[in-house]
């Protein structure tokens, strides 16, 4: 047989596990009805935006829309939706197609290393590779990330150690869209890049190196300009921090430690793993180090993090089907041929027990691992665009705010805000309530499940305050119990004022005054001349105030109830609300329950300039940070490991905040920054920006004026 027709024969293999793939998933797709969940529906969601933005043209909501996920897999769904009728196909079409490139790229790989089959034997094993089958039936980034990894691997091998100048910039171009698909992508592909270059040890080498960096530079410096100073700190976030507060085991602990090799045979198959662990002794044995390197380096790193996943490690295992290939390919002629149709009825019983749950999951002997994960189709409704289309007919089309309370993964926030978006609807969704349901005018809740352990002590407290609240749970009365899938309860309360109470207005306004001055202390303290003004009517005994002013002489303000918070100090303040609406049935009790407020504006304040410092300094994330008042600006230092960050601001009015800053000048330790990176630099510390997004009411801030002693708001 000629090398061409070889070829050709090992495409056609590859092409044909592939299709059995694709055309089990898209039957998979039809049957099943479950709503995506969490991260899942949240891709959808962008998905959709996404559109919407191409439609509209507007480039710039496309590269702002998220803080950490670039836009290349979402708006590849996006474009195949314009052309489609319903999303969920549009972003399988997607995920299959990446599947595969992946498998593509994963058989050129193998071959250019080992051989044919080699070639064929790993991209097997990556397409059936039970994780793989089970993430197809999804749509998540880290699939499509598994393709632009091992497509750089590839390309590296045919750059010929950064000596082909043309390679050189095509994998460049590769390694940017790889940024543009997950920032993590670099941690994947850098221990092969640094082998390459270490190996081939001549200036060409480092050149080309450097023009393909320069590449994968310019095509990313759109999305990473303005998030290229918050974006350590966001992975560090993800990486350490969301382990911990999700209970994960600590980093160097049996558990831990144990976690992605022993899922490694769920992920990857019991065969091929067995096949892995062979081919790094095959790779070894032949001084072959650069497959093993570029495996075994960001698997070792993902190890040692703190937050761990299947999804994190599953990039990896095009290359770890490419050692398993290897460790084929180095079997005699007839054990060759055993081995591959081995592979291909171990691959047809994996797809069919993820995707069918048959044959069914067992779990391994002293691993304590299933040998895959099932997913078998599911006919269920989960509820969510009945009690979206109910709200939407309660509220006659108005905008409504909804707080989902349970973070199950079929009934979570995630998915319910999926469906609003998708649908156009005028809502707005939350997640649990904390304290107060300030600006709630809906909750959905669930009995039983309430979610993962990490999540679940929050939707816990909003029910049992429920319970154990009658002026709470009258002012939202059900209005709504569906039966959901698991055998729980979907409940729809809506905010309900009804005909008030019967005490006297004089009464209320008296109660009501008493009341927030018992309430004060959990928003500011050492007090000085506090006074309180209500303007009423009526309409107190539904609940509804229509102004309350606040001034003090002095006060320190802060969220008390947080521990460690910071507190501002400040002078002569006066704060004005208007349209307030509070729990008419908790007020005729003696409380105080704030439901919604029509507008807050901050009159007048005064801070004197020590008292910035120290609430700046207060803030974990600003310790040591030094604040300096001047006219009319303000200039901050920022210390941050490595050089500090230098601006002058200024304080100035905004349409979607209470108030915008805006940045004079920067620099970056020594180095002065151009105009165009300082807007870019300034996102990732600018505060007002998560401050407006976390108010549940409108909030305006008067004229601010600064000085070198003081900064004040109003005349």
């Amino acid at each position: 047989m000629t090398p061409a027709r070889g070829a050709s024969r090992e495409w056609a293999l590859v092409g044909l596990a592939w299709l059995a793939i694709a055309v089990c998933a898209t039957v998979w797709m039809a049957i099943d009805t479950r709503p995506p969940e969490w991260d899942h529906a949240t891709h959808l969601e962008r998905a959709v935006t996404c559109a919407r933005d191409l439609a509209a043209g507007d480039w710039r909501m496309i590269l702002t829309r998220s803080s950490f996920y670039p836009p290349v897999v979402p708006c590849a769904a996006g474009v195949v939706y314009r052309l489609l009728p319903t999303d969920a196909a549009a972003a399988e079409i997607v995920m299959l197609l990446f599947l595969a490139a992946g498998m593509a790229a994963t058989y050129a790989l193998g071959r250019a290393l080992a051989g044919g089959t080699a070639g064929v034997a790993a991209a097997w094993i990556f397409g059936t590779a039970p994780f793989v089958v089970f993430s197809a039936l999804r749509f998540q980034l880290d699939l499509p990330l598994a393709t632009l990894v091992v497509t750089s691997v590839l390309l590296l091998v045919r750059t010929d150690g950064f000596t082909r100048p043309g390679w050189s910039v095509l994998a460049g171009l590769v390694f940017g869209v790889g940024m543009l698909t997950k920032p993590p992508f670099a941690a994947y592909l850098l221990p092969a890049v640094v082998w390459v270059i270490f190996r081939e040890h001549r200036r060409r080498a480092v050149a080309n190196a450097a023009l393909a960096a320069l590449v994968a530079a310019a095509v990313g410096l759109a999305w990473y300009g303005p998030r290229v100073v918050g974006m350590p700190r966001q992975i560090a976030l993800r990486a350490v921090t969301h382990g911990a507060e999700e209970g994960k085991p600590p980093t160097l602990s049996a558990t831990a430690l144990a976690f992605y090799p022993t899922s490694l045979f769920m992920q990857l198959g019991v065969l091929a793993t067995a096949l892995l662990l062979a081919g790094i002794v095959v790779a070894l044995m032949r001084r072959d180090g650069f497959v093993v390197v570029a495996f075994v380096a960001p698997f070792v790193l993902f190890v040692l993090l703190r937050n761990k996943d299947l999804r994190y490690t599953l990039p990896l295992l095009p290359l770890a089907a490419v050692l398993g290939g290897m460790a084929v390919a180095a079997l005699g002629p007839h054990l060759r041929r055993v081995a591959l149709g081995v592979l291909v009825l171990v691959g047809v019983v994996q797809i069919s027990a993820v995707a069918w749950a048959v044959p069914p999951s067992r779990t391994l002997p002293g691993l304590g691992v299933p040998w895959v994960l099932p997913s078998r189709p599911v006919r269920a409704d989960w509820r969510q665009r009945d009690f979206l289309r109910m709200i939407v007919q309660d509220r006659a089309g108005r905008p409504a705010t909804v707080s989902v309370v349970p973070n199950d993964n079929y009934f979570s926030v995630s998915n319910f805000r999926y469906y609003a978006v998708r649908d156009q609807l005028p809502l707005h969704l939350t997640r649990p309530w904390d304290g107060e349901p300030l600006g709630i005018d809906y909750m959905i809740l669930k009995s039983g499940d309430q979610g993962p352990d990490f999540t679940e002590a929050k939707s816990r407290r909003v029910i049992e305050r429920l319970a154990r609240d009658p002026a709470l749970a009258r002012v939202y009365p059900v209005i709504a119990d569906l039966p959901l899938p698991d055998g729980s309860t979907g409940t729809l309360r809506a905010r309900r004022i009804g005909d008030g109470v019967a005490a006297a207005p004089e009464t209320l306004a008296r109660t009501l005054e008493a009341a927030l001055r018992q309430r004060v202390g959990e928003v500011a303290r050492d007090l000085d001349a506090l006074d309180i003004g209500l303007a009423y009517d009526a309409e107190i005994t539904r609940g509804r105030v229509r102004r309350l002013e606040v001034t003090a002489r002095a006060a320190a303000i802060g969220e008390l109830r947080a521990r460690d918070a910071p507190t501002l100090r400040v002078h002569d303040l006066k704060v004005v609300i208007d349209d307030v609406l509070v729990n008419p049935y908790a007020l005729e009790a003696g409380r105080v329950q704030v439901l919604d407020v029509g507008r807050f504006r901050l009159e007048r304040m005064e801070v004197a300039a020590a008292d910035v410092q120290a609430f700046v300094a207060g803030f974990k994330a600003f310790r040591g940070s030094r604040v300096h008042l001047g006219p009319g600006w303000i200039d901050v230092v920022v210390e941050q490991p490595g050089p500090d960050l230098a601006a002058r601001v200024r304080v100035v009015p905004a349409a979607d905040r209470p108030f915008g800053l805006a940045v004079d000048r920067a620099r970056v330790g020594w180095l002065p920054l151009p105009r165009l990176l300082v807007d870019w630099v300034a996102r990732n510390y600018d505060p007002t920006g998560q401050i407006a997004a976390r108010l549940a009411f409108p909030v305006e801030v008067a004229r601010v004026a600064t000085s070198e002693q003081a900064i004040r708001v109003g005349d």
